[in-house]
């Protein structure tokens, strides 16, 4: 005889409303039935699974709603991380762009080893400002500095062609000091010429009176003039000269003219080839007559 189908209210009476139980892997229903012997009980439960799985539908084992909670936090914490980070590295790039560090001032003395031997030891060149009677007085900071670094070259430039007047500007360092505070004492060192001003304890002595900026690009601007004289192209390749035109060109506070000469500077400078040393020399002229008053 064949059996009859299970119909939803024996189904309902079997099973009843609700699971009574969660082993982890599904609800658990407690059957309750009257049966003759095991394989009829066996058929019964797969019957209601079956009207059971008909009505809710197979669960899968990673529906949304049944992710695992620790695998849902660690790739939400992960892409956080990961955000972080590259947020950190976009602020560290563009502070390093905006707070560009500044080149260290060359030493007047050493840009005189940069020169080639022929530039070096070749003849006294003036330097270009209008001259100061007396002491002084009259002179910006940043023009007694720019002075004094064109100074220093020439001095080192007379010690290595061995020639006497090296005196010279030894003295003019002095009278650029003479009215500062311990400026005399200072001054005392390079007076006259003596070969210990060579040494750079002495230019440390410098220190406290002379802004060490002006006085690099000072330097550079006369031993820049040396080597535009002499056609040394090398002196404008090395480090130390491109570091100091930095520091020229990043100067504040100037007249058009001097930016003009600046940016002409710079361009012939950075051209292919040999520079044009005839218009080279023209605006470090300039430069210098402007920077050094």
């Amino acid at each position: 005889m064949a059996e009859k189908p299970l119909d939803d209210d024996r189904l309902r009476e079997l099973i009843g409303d609700a699971p009574h139980a969660d082993d982890g892997d599904g609800a658990v229903y407690d059957v309750s039935a009257a049966a003759r012997s095991p394989k009829r009980v066996e058929a019964l439960a797969a019957a209601a699974a079956a009207a059971i799985e008909a009505e809710r539908r197979p669960r899968r084992k990673y529906s949304g709603d049944e992710r695992p909670p620790a695998v849902a936090i660690r790739r939400k914490r992960t892409s956080y991380v990961v955000l972080a980070m590259t947020c950190a590295l976009a602020v560290f790039a563009w502070s390093r762009v905006l707070h560009r560090p500044l080149p260290v001032p060359s030493d007047p003395v050493e840009l005189v080893a940069v020169l080639s031997p022929a530039a070096a030891a070749g003849p006294a060149l003036t330097p270009e400002w209008s001259l100061v009677r007396g002491v002084s007085d009259s002179l910006s900071e940043r023009g007694r500095a720019v002075r004094i670094g064109a100074l220093l070259v020439e001095f080192e430039r007379a010690w290595v062609r061995n020639d006497s007047s090296a005196h010279a500007p030894g003295d003019a360092i002095a009278a650029l000091l003479a009215n500062e505070p311990d400026g005399a004492e200072v001054g005392a060192l390079f007076a006259g010429g003596p070969a210990e001003a060579r040494l750079p304890s002495a230019r440390h002595a410098l220190s406290p009176l002379v802004r060490a900026a002006p006085m690099g690009v000072g330097g550079w601007l006369q031993a820049a003039r040396v080597a535009a004289a002499a056609g040394d192209a090398g002196f404008f390749a090395g480090t130390r000269s491109r570091e100091s035109l930095e520091l020229l060109l990043d100067v504040p506070g100037v007249s058009p003219d001097v930016q003009a000469a600046r940016d002409r500077l710079d361009k012939l400078l950075h051209r292919r080839g040999r520079p044009d040393f005839g218009a080279v020399s023209d605006a470090l002229e300039l430069l210098q007559r402007e920077f050094a008053n």
